[in-house]
């Protein structure tokens, strides 16, 4: 347990070595607390988050090798497969979550029955692909990881995306309200993700 809260106190620190881990959530510049004249994030910005992200990820693949105690070949092997599927998937979530906030743009201004409906079917779309691809990476790494092992993994993916949001949000200042309400959105995502994983089972 101590590894454990020592390990998210060093992904906390990692977050706030910089004020850029503000601008990562809304896009404004960290270097003098104001936003940047143009809207973007300056060259400086962009460094420092550079570093920032890569940090974490160090962090994340570190934690994967000790938890799931990948010896040196196996390691080498498992992260050639997980690298680039996660890269993929975040892509995927990245284009989801942008049209989900412009779906709920569109609610707000009052968008037409035809468009609501094609932005949420391009959302379902999205999370489907989501899911094949989160399948494909575990179906790939079945030869590599033992029960145990994939199943270590699938808990520490979700341990660790849910405390990068928590800590990003404690950052920005997040009530304890809204971080019961984060809690809640990660939850249902989950239970969101099994379903479309026991749909697209169920059709093989």
């Amino acid at each position: 347990m101590k590894v454990r809260v020592l390990y998210f106190a060093v992904l906390a620190g990692a977050l706030a070595v910089s004020p850029i881990a503000r601008a990562q959530t809304d896009g404004q510049s960290s270097v003098n607390g104001q936003p940047p004249a143009n809207g973007q994030p300056s060259t400086q910005d962009q460094s420092i988050r550079q570093t920032l992200v890569e940090k974490i990820e160090q962090l994340k693949y570190n934690k994967i090798k000790k938890d799931l105690e990948l010896d040196a070949v196996t390691s080498e092997k498992f992260f050639a497969i997980y690298k680039p599927a996660e890269k993929e998937i975040q892509a995927l979530v990245k284009e989801r979550n942008f049209e989900l906030k412009a779906l709920g743009a569109a609610t707000e201004a009052s968008a037409s029955d035809a468009e609501i409906a094609a932005m949420t079917e391009k959302i379902h779309e999205l999370n489907q692909k989501v899911a094949a691809r989160e399948q494909k990476l575990d179906a790939d790494l079945t030869p590599l990881l033992t029960p145990l092992q994939r199943a270590k993994l699938l808990v520490f993916e979700q341990e660790f995306s849910q405390r990068v949001r928590e800590s990003l949000a404690e950052r920005r200042g997040a009530t304890a309200e809204e971080l019961r309400k984060l809690r809640r959105q990660v939850r249902q995502e989950r239970l969101k993700n099994e379903l479309l994983r026991k749909k697209a089972a169920a059709k093989r």
